[in-house]
């Protein structure tokens, strides 16, 4: 089973649009066919982004509803402990956090939604990857 970190962008994706390739990775942690991993602080993240007006507007849960969602999300996506700020100088705060994860959790692949210099960053054996490409990975049943 690959071990996998979503980056916040994708997560925000796959929570707002139950079709899109970022919701099918969430589909296959569900099916068992992956294991999803964050920290704490990526999840205070997460929450941060849902609760800001024009999120509000896409999800339309109330604060009572998003906060019941937000105390699930641990359920399906494995806690990585002790993940903290150290480590690679020049990258903002939100990728080395990532970079962090992927490593204590040693990850098979980091998903990320945008270009970043997370792609040029030494991984320790986690390959950077688009949801969409690790879709197709999956449904060749690599």
């Amino acid at each position: 089973m690959w071990r996998v970190v979503l980056d916040n962008a994708a997560l925000t994706s796959a929570l707002l649009n139950p079709t899109g390739k970022p919701a099918r990775l969430l589909d296959y942690a569900f099916q068992g066919k992956l294991r999803l991993f964050t920290t704490d602080r990526m999840l205070t993240a997460e929450g941060k982004v849902l609760r800001q007006k024009t999120m509000r507007s896409r999800h339309g849960l109330s604060d009572r509803d998003l906060s019941g969602f937000m105390a699930d999300l641990p359920v399906l996506l494995c806690m990585v402990e002790g993940a903290g700020r150290r480590g690679t100088r020049g990258a903002p705060g939100a990728e080395i956090d990532l970079l962090t994860c992927a490593t204590q959790s040693r990850a098979d692949f980091l998903v990320t939604s945008a270009r970043s210099s997370l792609h040029n960053m030494p991984q320790q054996g986690t390959q950077v990857v688009r949801a969409d490409q690790l879709v197709r990975l999956l449904d060749r049943g690599a």
